[in-house]
């Protein structure tokens, strides 16, 4: 087998994830994927034994891919003993790209042999890869299908010994299943990690401060709202073990008992309570406690939901007032008159007079279909989404 490769750097995608054999992330090559291998002792124990399955024939190092089924274009990489790769992302990419010219190669093969050396013919390397290369002699590609995963793997022999007998090329294929059940169990979780960032970054917007608690008022989730609630101590703390409960010892015991109540009820008769929250100040919030399920799965996880209301807002966004068809001078007007005492100071506040403040608030009027200043108020204040106005983080990250 003669061969000439060459290896542009785009066969290695965006939704490439990079692998090595002792369960450490060399990193993917698109940052936005979140990666598991760090996360799990279980993988980091499975790429140990498939280590030392491959190096009792004489497998020094091995490249594998797995393209799962229903992931898109999403490949999962595997590098076994190429650990001097590790930190350079380029010899990374160079490995894979050599590996996926070498597999087109095969056509429908499930294996292949090779001498490494023909990888270089006509193309000397004096990089790190060729570096790497120089360790090994021979080499064998094997490709499988494994529910639906397309399993390919590049084995590199120690220096030295001579080419693969037909027994070892079938004993390294026996454990192509095993990666793509890896890989296919490392996606799901890479999959729910993104998931659980993304629903992070997307409470983290809402003002309204929201707790999912477990029934014995544990918190399981806060965003970046309820955090900064906690900070303040005025309506809410955390207890010496952790819990939550009221700044008051006896809304207190109303809280833990409405949240026991919620996250320990019936599917079917879904509970929820609202109660004041006070402050010594004399400020108070209103609590909204409902129950919460897991919408799939064999088995019902439960908990509470904590919703913490804050006042009613008067300053609705401009998109909001334009989409009801007010125009700029009247937006503002609208501001200065819901927070003034009368007419007539909204009209100093803007600068007009009070007959002209008054033509405004007709019109306000007639737009929003209000006809007093009560249902204005409270109109406005409905239109205020609870949402922050630009990017934040969550309180202590």
């Amino acid at each position: 087998m003669t061969m000439k490769l060459d290896y542009p750097s785009q066969l290695v995608t965006a939704n490439d994830e990079i692998y090595y054999a002792d369960g450490n992330v060399r990193g993917s090559v698109c940052p936005e994927i979140t990666s598991y291998g760090e996360r799990s002792t279980d993988m980091s124990a499975t790429r140990k034994v498939w280590y030392d399955y491959l190096a009792q024939h004489g497998v020094r190092a091995a490249i594998l891919s797995v393209l799962l089924p229903s992931a898109g274009s999403q490949r999962h990489a595997f590098l076994v003993g190429l650990e001097s790769a590790r930190h350079d992302l380029h010899a990374t990419q160079q490995l894979l790209t050599i590996a996926e010219q070498l597999w087109a190669r095969m056509d429908r093969d499930p294996s292949l042999q090779f001498d490494v050396s023909t990888i270089w013919a006509g193309h000397p390397e004096t990089g790190l890869v060729g570096d790497l290369l120089t360790h090994f002699d021979h080499g064998v590609l094997v490709q499988t299908q494994h529910q639906g995963a397309t399993v390919r793997a590049v084995y590199f022999r120690e220096k030295g010994l001579d080419r693969f007998t037909r027994q070892e090329v079938a004993s390294v294929q026996l454990i192509l299943p095993l990666f793509a059940e890896s890989a296919a169990g490392g996606a799901q979780l890479a999959r729910q990690s993104q998931r659980s960032a993304m629903l992070e970054a997307m409470f983290d917007r809402v003002s309204l401060s929201m707790t999912m608690l477990s029934a014995d008022a544990q918190p399981l989730f806060m965003n970046s709202a309820a955090k900064a609630m906690l900070d303040e101590r005025k309506w809410l703390i955390r207890s010496a073990d952790g819990s939550i409960s009221s700044m008051s010892s006896r809304q207190s015991k109303q809280l833990r008992e409405s949240i026991r109540l919620a996250a320990t009820a019936d599917p079917c008769a879904m509970t929820e309570n609202v109660f004041r929250l006070d402050c010594s100040n004399g400020e108070w919030r209103l609590a909204y406690i409902v129950s919460a399920f897991s919408r799939s799965g064999e088995t019902t996880n439960r908990c509470a939901l904590l919703i913490v209301l804050a006042p009613g807002k008067i300053d609705a966004p401009t998109q909001m007032l334009e989409a009801l068809g007010l125009l700029p001078s009247e937006q503002r007007f609208l501001g200065h008159f819901l927070k003034s005492s009368s007419l007539g100071s909204a009209a100093v506040d803007c600068g007009l007079s009070e007959e002209t403040a008054r033509t405004y608030l007709k019109r306000v009027r007639a737009k929003l279909g209000v006809h007093r200043q009560m249902e204005l108020a409270g109109l406005i204040s409905g239109l205020v989404l609870p949402i922050h106005a630009g990017n934040t983080q969550s309180v202590g990250e």
